[in-house]
């Protein structure tokens, strides 16, 4: 019983303050033009860019990697930035935001099943 009331109690106090920083964006604007970097699961690295816009709340990401252009749209949560993309293919992508000039983000495809690859924006 003192067991259950100490873990409620450390619950109750712990609760609020991580309620309260749950979706808290971040005061940092990203939008832009950025490098692309991004890293394979086969090991294979590739050089891009990516222009990110945003209208009322939602973000717009265009890459450009190589002969390959995809677009994405996306929604930022706290500090990570969500993106559903399409083109050659389509996938989806979450990027930390460390600062506005650097994201760094994993991604993947349907047809690579269970895999993630890394990329990293820069400005």
């Amino acid at each position: 019983m003192k067991r259950r009331l100490l873990l409620a109690g450390i619950v109750s106090a712990g609760l609020p303050f991580f309620v309260m920083n749950i979706g808290m964006a971040i005061d940092v604007d990203i939008t832009g033009q950025y490098k692309c970097k991004g890293k394979n699961v086969d090991g294979s690295t590739y050089d891009g860019t990516a222009n990110i816009t945003k209208k009322g709340s939602v973000y717009y990401v265009k890459w450009s990697v190589g002969k390959q252009n995809f677009n994405g749209i996306g929604i930022l949560q706290g500090n990570v930035l969500a993106v559903s993309y399409y083109g050659n293919f389509s996938g989806v992508a979450a990027y930390r935001i460390e600062s506005s000039s650097r994201l760094v983000g994993r991604w993947t495809t349907r047809r690579q099943g269970t895999t993630l690859n890394t990329e990293t924006l820069t400005r």
